[in-house]
């Protein structure tokens, strides 16, 4: 008798084991992934990329009145190149890296989903460093144009959607490091050499007006809505705060950073959408492995001028020691709230890897992730599955089911066909809802089950259907598994 109790309990756990969905992996404990990123339910794919097929995106942007992007990615012996992204499009969007440079090709294949560059020239050592879409007052001029930077000549301008020809406007000395925008819109450059400066016009013509002279400075950055404060990004590992003409420390973590190439350092900084009320900062950057780090800091508690470094947060760490070059940078907040970040190829060559088109790499991508904070969800989310208890599995070509959550999840459905005493699995689905209301799916039936089905159906045999179906929440909360039995009846 208990060797009867035992072997079904055995046999309800591998009934159990054989409907379950296969799980995404857990969320990293710095974050968690958005549902509805493009490669969240392919298989083998890391589902923080959003874009893929870069070499090095070291400076990008979004237009802040439409959504949309603009990525520009520093070229090889062949083009720079920038290419515009619409809102809508964005998601899954390939820039083809590296099966064309700009649009000429090289190497023969066919990204899928593939966007050109908007706008190219030749690559020298004049790279292309990103920029803006004008909706500054003080530059009525060029309002609606894309401004970006080429390291050695200076600032330049193109049409809407970055489309058209380019005019040199202005030259800045040595290295154009980044081109940046505060809270109120208004632009800036910062300069290899040391100077950083505010951009203006007269009489149609670019002005410049230096507002310091920093150490390296890659980049410039502004809590949002607030113009006031200026954070000026250090390569060497330091953040400074510029705030009513005065220059104070804010962040050192020279001590994590190595910056012995060119293009290692501190690359990218920003403040949290909520940094009034949370004092979070991200910092990106090369650490002492020579790998991308990304982080979470906090303002200390006694000041608003200063992060402690001893609140470090780590997020995100992904390999790149193979190379010093091509580390990408770039952080930005996106209207929905989510944090996106660019990484390089991590490869000086052509990256041999194919790491920019694979999607189970992180390397040569834009990623999108949620660092929102509050409080910790522990609750699992309810999930509400409609099976119909009949159905004619064969003429449809699968199950049909339909599911929806309480809440933003990720539900996966599985099943098989039982004749007899064999199985036949079905295809398993992943719904994903983009609201309250249930979402439907098809679980298809496999080539080998079909003609079981046929065989089973013509001898007026029982034939029955077995879904299994679970959700998952953003943080990684699991639902119970929700089993339901089909009559198949044709």
């Amino acid at each position: 008798m208990a060797l009867r109790a035992t072997t079904g309990l055995v046999v309800t756990a591998l009934l159990l084991a054989a409907l379950a969905p296969t799980a995404h992996a857990s969320p990293h404990p710095g974050y968690r992934v958005p549902l509805d990123n493009p490669f969240v339910t392919t298989p083998g794919a890391q589902p923080e990329v959003y874009v893929r097929g870069m070499r090095n995106p070291y400076r990008w942007s979004f237009d802040s009145p439409t959504g949309d992007m603009y990525v520009a990615d520093v070229g090889g012996n062949l083009r720079e190149e920038i290419s515009y992204l619409p809102r809508a499009e964005i998601a899954g969007a390939n820039l083809g890296w590296h099966c064309f440079e700009g649009t000429l090709v090289q190497k023969v294949c066919d990204p899928p989903n593939y966007f050109p560059p908007s706008h190219e020239y030749p690559s020298s050592p004049d790279v292309v460093i990103g920029g803006f879409v004008v909706h500054d007052a003080d530059l009525p001029s060029f309002a609606g144009r894309y401004l970006y930077g080429r390291y050695d000549s200076g600032l330049w301008v193109v049409g809407p959607q970055a489309a058209g020809l380019a005019t040199n406007v202005a030259a800045v000395g040595t290295g154009v490091t980044s081109i940046s925008q505060d809270a109120a819109g208004h632009l800036y450059v910062t300069t290899y050499d040391g100077p950083v400066y505010r951009l203006g016009e007269n009489a149609g013509a670019l002005t410049l007006t230096q507002i310091g002279v920093f150490e390296r400075p890659v980049d410039l950055v502004s809590p949002a809505g607030d113009a006031s404060e200026l954070f000026v990004v250090e390569k060497r590992g330091q953040v400074k705060l510029l705030s009513g003409g005065v220059v104070s420390d804010f962040l050192d973590i020279s001590d994590r950073v190595q910056d012995e190439a060119y293009e290692e350092g501190l690359l990218g900084f920003i403040a949290a959408p909520d940094y009034a009320s949370s004092g979070r900062v991200f910092a990106f950057y090369s650490d002492n492995n020579g790998d991308i780090q990304v982080d979470e800091y906090r303002r200390t508690a006694t000041g608003p001028d200063r992060s402690d470094p001893s609140t470090r947060k780590p997020l995100l760490t992904i390999r790149h020691r193979q190379g010093t070059h091509h580390h990408g940078g770039q952080m930005n907040f996106g209207s929905d709230g989510y944090l996106y970040l660019s990484t390089g190829d991590g490869d000086l060559k052509v990256d041999p890897q194919n790491d920019a088109q694979r999607l189970d790499s992180l390397l040569g991508k834009i990623l999108r992730i949620d660092v929102r904070a509050g409080k910790a969800d522990t609750r699992a989310p309810s999930l509400k599955a409609i099976v119909k208890s009949a159905q004619a599995v064969r003429r449809l070509g699968g199950a049909v089911v339909a599911a929806g959550c309480g809440e933003r999840c990720r539900i996966t459905a599985s099943g098989r066909v039982r004749i007899g005493g064999r199985a036949y699995p079905l295809r398993p689905a992943v719904l994903v809802p983009r609201g309250s209301r249930p979402v439907r799916t098809k679980l298809l039936l496999t080539p080998a089950a079909k003609r079981a089905l046929k065989r089973a159906l013509a001898r007026d045999r029982a034939v029955s259907a077995r879904i299994g179906l679970q959700a998952e929440d953003p943080t990684g909360n699991a639902s119970k598994l929700v089993a339901r039995t089909v009559r198949v009846t044709g």
